[in-house]
């Protein structure tokens, strides 16, 4: 796999990102959230969403957990879609130019799990 610089996770680790949505209009967010999508299979697609925090003024903060399954695809993901959803049901969709931005800068390269046994030691535990 060729090293893009971005950060590397193995299936099981999980991915921790912070999503500001800053309101122009009076609005209660219900949940917001991202996709990342393989740059080489799209089908192979990760997402997260959650629940907004409050913060100062008109911004709401989601902070967002992506866990990496065990049958993600190896390779490398870019944001391709993210969203938020209103209390009343209304959802606002953001792609393409919306995201460039992010796609360009927050990427993530998942690894293939070694093949090599780990080595182990055992112990009594008193």
């Amino acid at each position: 796999m060729r090293d893009h610089g971005y950060r590397r996770l193995l299936p099981g680790e999980e991915l921790r990102l912070n999503l500001e949505i800053i309101k122009f209009a009076r609005m209660h967010v219900r949940q917001a959230g991202v996709v990342f999508r393989h740059v080489e299979h799209e089908k192979s697609e990760l997402t997260a969403s959650g629940p907004p925090e409050h913060i100062e003024g008109q911004s709401n903060l989601v902070r967002l957990t992506l866990p990496i399954p065990a049958g993600a695809t190896p390779g490398l993901y870019r944001v391709n879609r993210m969203w938020v959803e209103s209390y009343g049901g209304r959802r606002y969709d953001y792609e393409g130019e919306e995201v460039a931005e992010q796609a360009s800068t927050l990427a993530f390269e998942v690894d293939e799990e070694p093949e090599a046994k780990p080595q182990l030691s055992l112990s009594y535990h008193l």
